[in-house]
This record gives C-alpha cells, sequence and structure tokens, in this order.
C-alpha cells in the first residue's frame, strides 16, 4: 500500500516537470532561433511480479516499475521555419550551426540572428554581446549594410567582415545557457561555408497544436495520480480506524 504512495507521487511528480517544460515551450513560440525541450521519464527500480501456485512453486509473469522520474531535459535541434523580415540586420543559418556571441562570461552560440547595431558600432544580439566574425567582433559601424550568402557582411561596396557559423560533432555536448542560448565546453569547429540567409530569420521549432496536445495529455495522467492517490489515502485512513475499533 506505502508502495503505491511512492508511485503515485512520482508520477505527479513527474507530469508536472512535463507541464514545466510544456508550459516554457509555448511561452517561446514566437521567440527566435528557440528549440523546444522535451522532459524524458525513466523508471526507478523494477520488482518481479510471480504468480504461486498450489504446489509453491512461483513462476515470473512480468515485472513492475517502482517510480517514474524526470530525468533528464532534452534540447531537440531541429531546424524552425525561415521567416522573411525585410529587416538588414536579420540573419538565419540554413541547415546546421550556431552563431557565435561574445557574452560577459563566455562565447555562446545560438540560432537566433536578429541582430542589432550598438553605440561603438558593433553588431550584436540585444542582451547577450557582440556577434562574432571569422577575425572577431565585427565592426560595421552603420545599419545600413549588405550581405551575401556566405555571410560577407559590407558597407558601401567594402567587405567589413563575415559572420562565424560553428557546428559541433555532438549537440548534446551543448548546455543551455538561456531561452535559444547555448554554452559547449569545446568542440566549436568554424564552418568554412556556411549558407545564411539575409533579412530572415529562423523561427522556433515549436509545433503550438503538438504542444496543446502533449500538455492535455500530462494534465490528465497527473489528474488520474492525484485521484489515485485520493483513493489510497482513504483506504488507509479507513483500515487505521477499522483496526483501532477492534
Amino acid at each position: 500500500m506505502v508502495r503505491g504512495f511512492y508511485m503515485l507521487g512520482s508520477g505527479m511528480l513527474t507530469q508536472g516537470r512535463v507541464l514545466t517544460g510544456i508550459s516554457n515551450n509555448l511561452a517561446n513560440v514566437e521567440t527566435p532561433g528557440y528549440k523546444r525541450k522535451e522532459v524524458s521519464a525513466s523508471t526507478f527500480g523494477n520488482m518481479v511480479i510471480a504468480r504461486v501456485d498450489s504446489q509453491g512453486q512461483s513462476d515470473p509473469i512480468g515485472d513492475m516499475s517502482m517510480a517514474t522520474i524526470a530525468d533528464r531535459t532534452n534540447t531537440i535541434h531541429s531546424e524552425g521555419n525561415l521567416k522573411n523580415t525585410d529587416r538588414g540586420l536579420d540573419f538565419a543559418i540554413q541547415g546546421e550551426g550556431f552563431f557565435a556571441v561574445q557574452g560577459q562570461n563566455g562565447t555562446v552560440y545560438t540560432r537566433d540572428g536578429s541582430f542589432n547595431v550598438d553605440q561603438d558600432g558593433y553588431l550584436v544580439l540585444s542582451g547577450q554581446g557582440r556577434v562574432m566574425g571569422t577575425n572577431g567582433p565585427i565592426q560595421v559601424g552603420t545599419d545600413d549594410i549588405t550581405a551575401d550568402s556566405q555571410g560577407n557582411l559590407s558597407v558601401d561596396g567594402n567587405v567589413v567582415g563575415k559572420i562565424a557559423v560553428y557546428n559541433f560533432d555532438d549537440y548534446n555536448t551543448l548546455r543551455t545557457a538561456g531561452e535559444g542560448m547555448f554554452t559547449a565546453g569545446g568542440g566549436a569547429t568554424e564552418m568554412q561555408n556556411p549558407e545564411i540567409a539575409w533579412k530572415t530569420v529562423e523561427g522556433s521549432n515549436v509545433d503550438s497544436a503538438q504542444e496543446m496536445t502533449n500538455a492535455i495529455s500530462a494534465q490528465r495522467n497527473l489528474q488520474s495520480c492525484s485521484q489515485a492517490l485520493k483513493m489510497y489515502d482513504q483506504v488507509l485512513s479507513r483500515a487505521v480506524t477499522d483496526i483501532a475499533k477492534i
């Protein structure tokens, strides 16, 4: 009976984590370059179930999970839809790769290419830092720029820099550092021939309809666990009350 409390309690905690992840995804549907998060659950400890016959012989019939836990949150790095903005400081990577931004606490990587120009004329991602080029931070001096599909930036016909695009052999090594931002302990490789769309941004890869469906499913699972937990509590309460009367 007590085992049931553990199983149902862990189920409620897991579904709560799942709902939190879904809520975060829905809140970032319109965030450029955002990658949806997916909470994965696993079982913690299994117990073998056996049937005992009239002769006292046991016959294993399967196993039962002792508890379910939300063990990790995975980032889904599929490409979002590209949206034309007609804004000269917007960029999107076609295919694999990340922009690099020089932040206060080191370099962060992102698919968000909605850049601006700071007071010193550097290309920046607002709130994050300066955009890295192949030769360091890119100083354009103005927002009146042109760009080609390789990320070369020009002002008045003169090339002033090239946006650097980095890739990783294993995206699982990336760590979330904010919405759509990632850090890496190493392994960043600069791509030689990236495909960059100008006056375009990459939207999030969140499917709002699918997320709503997932939210309804998780909510129902949470309610089922809650109702079953109440039944366990009532049964135990009745048992304690009746035993006291004996």
